[in-house]
Order: C-alpha cells, then structure tokens, then sequence
C-alpha cells in the first residue's frame, strides 16, 4: 500500500530545528481520523546509521498503557516511514512552567509516580530507554495527569543484539552511554538521565554544559551533579543520587578497559538501586522541608 493513500499529514513537528536522526509529522489516518507521528528518513550513504535506528525503532512497538505502538512501517528504495500512536499532551517541562516555583517540585512528584510503572514495565523485558529527557515525557493533565515516554529511536533491548556505535543524548547520558559501555547498561542508566531531566526542570537550563559538545563531555564524566538553587534544596540530594557516577581524575582514555569499567560501575552503585526506592526518598524529602502549600 502506498502510505499517502492511507494517511495524510497535518503539519510538521520542530520544522525549524536540525534532526539528526528523521523528519517528523503529525499525521492522520483517512478513514478513522486517528493520528500518528510519522518520522521519515530519506535514504543517502551518509545516514546509514539515522535508517539503521529507524528500523530498530519500528520494533519498539508496546500495546501497553504511556508507550508508543508501531501502527505501520513502510521502506522503499528511497525512504523509510515509520507511523508511531499519537501521545496527546505536553512536555514535561512546559507542564510544570504552568506552576509557580514552590508548587513545581510536589507536581514533578506526581508526574514521577505515574511514570513508575511505564518504567517498570520496559525495564522488567530488559528494555532501556537512553533518550529519557524533558521532551521525551508527554503529560496530559486532562487524563488524571497521564504520562507518556515516547522516542524509541536510541532505546536498547537487550535480549536482542545490538552492535551500535556510539550514541546517546549529549547532556543527559550517563558515563556509561558517553564510553559507550553498552553491556554496563541496566535501570540505573535511565535513573541517571532522569534525574538530569528532574534537575533541568527545576531549575530551568541544563547542568554542566558548554557550547563545545567535547567539554559538556569532559564536564560530564569529571563533576557530579550540582546542588539546585535553595527553593529546591530538599531534594537535590536525591536527584544527585539518582544521577551519581564515578568523578574521573584522568581522562577515561588514559586507563585501560578493566579500569574503565570497574570506575563506571562504581559510579553506578551510587545510584538508586529502584525506583521505588526513589520516590520514596523524594516524597520523604518534601514532607521533611514541607511548607503550608504541601496537601499531605
């Protein structure tokens, strides 16, 4: 079937920035009116790799509550299109911009219990996101604050091989995914890219980043996370354990792989071993700075 006599598109998303990885519109299907996100990929020699993870996307497909389905997939000579379910809703970041500073870390709490059993449920199938990030998390406060992850495009199953070359999010990686350690990554590696999320929307911009992409990197594997501003000092210690790693002293390239992999891990079992674990401390650190505004 040719998709154009099947769908049709309503307009394109973020048609003014630069995508690595795919085109992407909002479509609708023609008869039942229900809409997808189409993400399309012209076929060149030099993003063999972009048509690689678009395919590997396609696999991605979940019948499950807050995650994206595969509703169709055609490839041609030329391109490839991938329709992905439509997730109704806002980012997580715009969702929280509606709220005044001392209310915005009680409603990330609440948005962070919703998201729980999505994250339970791919992590339990070894399924691991990587691309876990503001923009990534779709909230719609008109469905009792439904939580969607969406974007499969960097996720990893590990039941499945997966011989990728380097590729992560640059600014919510975990140093596991910046050293391309693939056989490191657990549960922990998207805690660790959560709680950059947590902390990006709290305070308004990125940590340790830099407009050179090999400092932000060097920034990343060399300092922790930084403490949030004072309005939000209850629970900086938990976000800064939820994304904890290993402080490298010397560049990661200067050790041998043994000792790159045992500093990684280190790192890593500074981290929240689950996420109930989590919530419970991030709960637990609100009601202790609680103010008259907490409901509890």
């Amino acid at each position: 079937m040719n998709p154009a006599e099947k769908y049709r598109i309503l307009e394109q998303i973020d048609a003014n920035k630069r995508r690595k990885f795919a085109a992407v519109f909002l479509a609708e299907d023609k008869v039942s009116g229900v809409k997808s996100i189409l993400k399309t990929i012209q076929k060149r020699e030099d993003n063999l790799l972009a048509q690689e993870r678009l395919r590997k996307e396609a696999s991605f497909s979940f019948i499950v509550d807050g995650l994206p389905e595969t509703m169709d997939f055609f490839e041609t000579e030329s391109e490839i299109l991938l329709f992905k379910s439509f997730q109704n809703g806002i980012t997580l970041n715009d969702y929280l911009e509606q709220f005044r500073s001392k209310e915005k870390a009680l409603e990330l709490f609440k948005v962070l219990e919703r998201l729980e059993p999505v994250l339970e449920y791919i992590h339990q199938n070894q399924i691991y996101h990587l691309d876990i990030k503001p923009g990534n998390l779709i909230i719609d406060p008109s469905k009792d604050l439904h939580v969607s992850l969406i974007d499969f495009g960097l996720a990893l199953n590990k039941n499945e091989p997966d011989p990728r070359k380097t590729l992560f999010p640059l600014g919510f990686a975990a140093p596991e995914l910046l050293l391309n350690q693939l056989d490191l990554v657990d549960p922990r590696t998207d805690y660790f890219a959560l709680g950059i999320t947590c902390w990006t929307c709290l305070q308004g911009r990125m940590p340790l980043i830099d407009p050179n992409p090999s400092i932000t990197t060097n920034l990343q594997l060399t300092y922790p996370l930084p403490s949030l501003d004072s309005k939000y000092k209850s629970v900086s210690p938990v976000l800064q354990k939820l994304a904890a790693k290993h402080q490298f002293t010397i560049p990661p390239n200067k050790l041998s792989p043994e000792e790159q992999k045992a500093a990684l891990l280190k790192g890593m079992e500074k981290r929240y071993a689950s996420y109930s674990e989590f919530l419970a401390d991030f709960e637990k650190q609100l009601t202790s700075g609680k103010k008259s505004w907490w409901p509890f």
